[in-house]
């Protein structure tokens, strides 16, 4: 099969076994005739605004890291159409990656040959105001005075749920299936499969005890309306601070990220718990 893969970019963290990966990717797609840009995670973000300016084609895009380049590597495969992800583990929290013993040099051959599986990780829309937003991990409401106690007016409308609460506390997250076992689990909320569509609001620190998080389908609309300033963070990125009575608006989108796997299948639960075993 020839090659259909002409540009590529690696995001990669800057420690010196991803370097080495990195070298490794960057020779075998030359030998082939593929150009790969290279960004560290850290100065990617200036990547995404040269991509919304130039909009020039991606084939794919590698990510050589941990979960949080994985996630910056995912938030701009959205930039694209069809850009599929290669995620290559190389940090401390891989739950993200698949465990893989096989060279990125061989892996890359795979991939040339057809000889892979794509998951496909649902992206969300974020809104406030005017500044709207793609994730796929989370969006974290947080008080900007933690000193004090903050409230949050939530509502929920789905096809077959309409609700409505006040919260209490720190602040709250709503997580999408793969997003909740970062964060959100730490947070005490559920684990839940990749392959349940759904997203997961979780209370930080909730005045109210034994405030339970919430599991809802992934058609549901989520309207938070802050009632203190309080700040809001995207995969892990900074959004935006806001004032009193402004609404965040989650919503699903029709976009999804496509990873590469080259296995049908992979033990969630142990993935995410032998990366918090350890200190």
């Amino acid at each position: 099969m020839g090659c259909l893969l002409q540009r590529a970019l690696a995001i990669y963290k800057p420690t010196q076994q991803c370097i080495e990966i990195l070298r490794e990717l960057v020779n075998s797609a030359k030998t082939h005739g593929v150009h790969v840009e290279v960004y560290t995670v850290d100065d990617a973000s200036s990547f995404a605004e040269k991509a919304r300016l130039l909009n020039e084609p991606v084939d794919i895009i590698f990510s050589i890291g941990g979960d949080g380049t994985f996630l910056r590597a995912s938030r701009f495969s959205l930039l694209y159409d069809n850009t599929l992800v290669f995620p290559y583990p190389c940090g401390r929290r891989n739950v993200f990656y698949e465990f893989v013993q096989a060279p990125i040099g061989e892996l890359v051959e795979r991939v040339l040959n057809g000889d892979y599986f794509i998951e496909l990780y649902p992206a969300f829309s974020v809104r406030a105001g005017t500044k709207s937003e793609l994730f796929i991990n989370e969006i974290t409401v947080v008080n900007n005075n933690l000193g004090k106690v903050a409230k949050y007016s939530v509502k929920i409308k789905s096809p077959l749920l309409n609700t409505a609460f006040t919260l209490e506390g720190d602040g709250l997250l709503v997580s999408t299936s793969a997003g909740s076992s970062g964060y959100n689990l730490s947070a005490r909320g559920p684990l839940a499969s990749t392959f349940l569509d759904s997203i997961v609001i979780t209370p930080l620190n909730p005045l109210q005890l034994g405030f339970p998080p919430l599991v809802l389908p992934r058609t549901s609309v989520v309207e938070i309306t802050i009632l203190n300033p309080s700040t809001v963070y995207i995969d892990g990125d900074y959004f935006g601070s806001f004032g009193k009575n402004i609404v965040i608006s989650v919503i699903a989108s029709s976009r999804y990220v496509k990873v590469i796997r080259f296995s049908p299948s992979k033990d969630l639960v142990r993935a995410v718990l032998a990366s918090r075993t350890h200190i």
